[in-house]
């Protein structure tokens, strides 16, 4: 009985994954065949499929929503699942424009196989810059290049929502993800202050004083205001409602422009039986 609840709730997120991909094709096939923009062909110097990513990260995230629904462990199925619907996607984003196609009045699909179709499109595609008018014209065989990289793009966008999927922390005895119990984020200004706050706090773990660690984080390490600050120590406790098992994350980010780059090296991740302190009442996203 168990073995088949479980292959129910897989078939059960693997249909928010087929639905997300269905809706993410067709709502770009759409804008394509109105407007003859193709978002999912957005680059970055003609080269970093930016556009193929999102798009594939787009038709991947229903299987992300669906995984923490029906609690399926972020693994290898999971990961296959992510991926090939947003393969699948880069495939659909062809093929609705061609069955939709009318040219003098005769549908394209009645004329030519979608394949032909595919290798007309793929080798008549010209790249033009945002801004400007530049274009390089029809690209012929290079075009296949140009799809190659659009599929990598769409490829990484699931297994970028895979990676998002793994950062949870997933309890293995009661087959569920843990619960946030609570997210606090502390700032400093100067290298120095943020060095020797951290070197404490790492003892703390180290000598496995979970509830001190995060009573020194809430309480001692820096401070709560971000305003011009570009360090930051990102504290996150979870719990697992069923067994009660306890999970600790933390990282260190430096400020890059308007943005948080997580420091190599900082991350830490510990399960533990012991309860712990809530990380704080802050509860912030940026």
């Amino acid at each position: 009985m168990s073995e088949y609840v479980r292959t129910d709730k897989q078939l059960l997120a693997a249909a928010f994954g087929i639905a997300t991909s269905l809706l993410t094709a067709i709502l770009l096939a759409l804008i394509e065949v109105f407007t003859g923009f193709a978002l999912y062909s957005l680059t970055f110097w003609f080269v970093v499929p930016v556009g193929a990513f999102l798009a594939g990260f787009g038709a991947a995230s229903g299987y992300y929503l669906g995984a923490i629904l029906f609690q399926q462990k972020p693994a290898g199925g999971v990961l296959f699942n992510m991926v090939a619907a947003s393969v699948s996607t880069f495939v659909l984003v062809y093929y609705i424009p061609y069955s939709m196609l009318v040219v003098d009045g005769v549908r394209v699909k009645d004329v030519i196989s979608f394949w032909d179709y595919l290798d007309f499109a793929i080798t008549h595609t010209s790249l033009s810059l945002v801004r400007g008018k530049a274009s390089t014209g029809e690209l012929g065989s290079l075009g296949y290049v140009h799809a190659g990289l659009q599929l990598i793009g769409f490829s990484l966008g699931g297994v970028g929502v895979f990676g998002w999927l793994s950062q949870k922390p997933y309890c293995k005895k009661c087959s569920r993800y843990l619960k946030k119990t609570g997210l606090a984020d502390r700032f400093w200004f100067g290298h120095e202050f943020f060095v020797k706050d951290l070197e404490t706090f790492s003892t703390l773990l180290d000598s496995q004083k979970f509830n001190e660690a995060v009573r020194f984080h809430n309480e001692k390490m820096g401070v709560t205001e971000k305003g011009d600050k570009n360090f930051r120590a990102r504290l996150i406790t979870s719990t697992c409602h069923t067994c009660g098992i306890n999970h600790l994350s933390f990282v260190a980010s430096r400020r890059h422009r308007d943005d948080w780059k997580d420091i190599t090296g900082t991350e830490i991740g510990i399960f533990t039986e012991e309860p712990l302190d809530a990380a704080g009442k802050t509860l912030t996203n940026d």
